[in-house]
């Protein structure tokens, strides 16, 4: 507690550095929050990013099943296919990632509420 009259800290140095603790963690949690927000915004670009290369994989395989020729068709259906691969792999990232933050996350709020606290 600052005495304000004086301007000193009557903290004890061991109610200090709980304090700092507590900031300190408070802050690292506040992080994985925001890396979790960041994350959640990077899943809604890669579902319509995703959606998007759908609709074009299949238009490409209706054109291809109109005219099983069509060059056009066939070069625009190998393309989409390699980009929904390389979107499935950024999306095992984003997958393995959000694990990650939800266990952190689950480690904060266990370590707050104590060895005591039961959950429900």
């Amino acid at each position: 507690m600052i005495d304000s009259e004086h301007g000193r800290n009557d903290q004890s140095p061991r109610d200090a550095g709980a304090s700092r603790r507590s900031q300190a963690s408070a802050e690292a949690r506040q992080r994985l929050i925001l890396a979790m927000i960041d994350n959640n915004a990077r899943q809604l670009r890669f579902d319509s990013a995703r959606a998007g290369a759908d609709i074009e994989q299949a238009g490409a395989l209706r054109d291809l099943a109109r005219d099983p020729n069509d060059r056009d068709a066939a070069v625009r259906l190998e393309e989409v296919k390699r980009r929904i691969a390389i979107l499935e792999e950024e999306h095992g990232r984003l997958v393995s990632e959000r694990e990650w933050l939800n266990r952190s996350l689950m480690e904060f709020t266990e370590e707050a509420e104590g060895p005591c606290h039961e959950r429900d």
